[in-house]
């Protein structure tokens, strides 16, 4: 069983190793029998070594996302308001 220290560990040693972030996530955090909380934490730990750039680039496109799909949900019709 692995503690949540020793993942902490292998995602650095991972991620300075030069692996995606996706890949890490997929194939240590996700699989984990850590707690969702725990998770989170190695989830954010391990985001941490993306380039702040990278990280501006995902978070832009998540909220870009999210706006369209509430503009979609506040649209009488559910088609796409132009604005």
């Amino acid at each position: 069983m692995s503690t949540v220290r020793q993942v902490q560990a292998e995602v650095a040693f991972r991620m300075r190793r030069g692996d995606t972030f996706a890949s890490v996530e997929e194939l240590l955090i996700n699989p984990s029998s850590l707690s969702e909380a725990e998770k989170g934490a190695l989830w954010l730990y391990g985001w941490s070594f993306v380039h702040w750039r990278r990280q501006r680039r995902e978070a832009i496109a998540h909220i870009d996302l999210l706006a369209a799909t509430a503009s979609t949900a506040d649209a009488p019709d559910g088609r796409l308001r132009a604005v």
